[in-house]
């Protein structure tokens, strides 16, 4: 019994600090790779959920093109109802549901100041249109 607690003493302990001193070392010194950070708004999500809208809006307005022609207006007036209650809905929705979440990456009015923050903004529109586009 002495000779496993003497070999436990002299072998395994040294070896077993030795293994930990090593977890610690490269926990500490090994490099990881910088984690790519998440973008303070999810454009692909807000892309997605504006689209119904869009489209809800977009019939609300032919709608309002067959209303016009329904009550004798020409074509040209029938199309100048659905454009101007096309434009209507399309700002107010974009307005309160869409720059809300765009003015937290840049603030309206601004233009980008450097590369990286350029870069945000193109990354944020490319992902906003991939969610208009059904996430593609």
């Amino acid at each position: 019994m002495k000779t496993i607690a003497s070999f436990i003493q002299s072998v395994l302990t040294p070896l077993a600090v030795l293994l930990l001193a090593g977890v610690v070392a490269y926990d500490h010194i090994e490099g990881r790779a910088p984690s790519t950070p998440r973008p303070i708004v999810n454009g692909k999500a807000l892309g997605r959920s504006f689209a119904p809208m869009v489209s809800s809006n977009l019939g609300d307005a032919w709608l309002a093109a067959a209303n016009a022609l329904e009550q004798g207006k020409d074509i040209t007036g029938a199309q100048a109802a659905l454009q101007a209650a096309w434009q209507d809905a399309r700002i107010k929705a974009f307005s309160a549901k869409v720059a809300p979440e765009f003015v937290k990456v840049l603030p309206e009015g601004l233009e980008p100041t450097d590369p990286a923050k350029r870069a945000e903004v193109v990354q944020l529109w490319r992902d906003f249109a991939a969610g208009l586009k059904g996430g593609r």
